[in-house]
């Protein structure tokens, strides 16, 4: 599947709270998880990929990831913060915008290009501006789909 196979509204959030890393991993993990021990194995991943270095991809965005789940799905988050935090970025901004994806336990070379196909949309300093101004999940969604074509 491509990246905007996965975009729909129901994973998006705005204006969303952040008080630590901690907790927005416990958020991501309890919306991305489809029940008790699928929610802890997510936050489990995406605790320990972030000990082997920071997910953040500067300009303001930061794509936390990992390979936990027992099927074959990919599931994804894309997360705008109520206000920029400090999320130990790479290039020491502020980081606002999260979109966080979810893989299988065994992944394939499709799920590496997703992941690279990703990043070069959400590091445009002009569509990540765009994101973060968006008033409504099915804008978010609208910015998304022109900047992936």
């Amino acid at each position: 599947m491509k990246f905007i196979d996965y975009i729909e509204p129901n994973i998006i959030d705005l204006n969303l709270p952040f008080s630590s890393k901690k907790r927005l991993f416990e958020q991501l993990a309890t919306k991305i998880g489809e029940n008790k021990k699928e929610v802890r194995s997510i936050y489990d991943c995406l605790v320990a990929r972030e000990k082997i270095g920071v997910t953040s991809l500067g300009n303001g965005i930061a794509i936390p990831h990992g390979k936990c789940l027992a099927d074959k799905d990919v599931r994804m988050r894309i997360v705008v913060l109520k206000k920029a935090v400090n999320y130990e970025s790479v290039d020491d901004t502020l980081v606002q915008l999260i979109v966080c994806i979810i893989f299988p336990k065994e992944t394939d070379p499709s799920h590496d290009k997703l992941l690279k196909h990703m990043g070069e949309i959400f590091k445009k300093h002009k569509v990540f501006r765009e994101l973060i101004a968006a008033k409504s999940k099915k804008e978010i969604k609208n910015i998304i789909i022109r900047e992936a074509k």
